[in-house]
């Protein structure tokens, strides 16, 4: 396994890479245990079709495309059936070696995980 992979697979964060048009191109082990969901359902899928049960992610990913805006730290409240996952997030557009925007990175964490850790 090359080292990037190897590193984006050992993350105590989660995260999702979509190209420009917001196809999901990976997600990592993190991200599929916060969000309950599995990397082979999601991968080549639209983030509509991929995160369509989380509406603020959803939400998010929508305005990060449409404004191809960064985050630097953001918090978001996600729901998950009857569970209120509070989401910590940065988010980034993504350039190639030229230079050129092809796609967007959401890095993110448990909130709620790591406050039971300082307690």
């Amino acid at each position: 396994m090359e080292i990037h992979k190897l590193i984006l697979e050992n993350l105590t964060s989660g995260i999702i890479t979509l190209d420009s048009y917001g196809t999901v191109l990976y997600i990592n082990p993190m991200a599929e245990k916060i969000l309950h969901i599995n990397h082979k359902k999601i991968i080549g899928k639209t983030y509509n079709e991929a995160f369509g049960v989380y509406f603020e992610l959803e939400n998010l990913i929508t305005q990060m495309i449409k404004e191809n805006k960064t985050v630097r730290r953001g918090e978001i409240e996600i729901g998950h059936g009857s569970i209120i996952l509070k989401i910590g997030y940065s988010s980034m557009p993504l350039k190639n070696e030229e230079g050129k925007h092809f796609g967007y990175n959401i890095i993110f964490q448990d909130l709620d995980v790591i406050s039971a850790y300082d307690k």
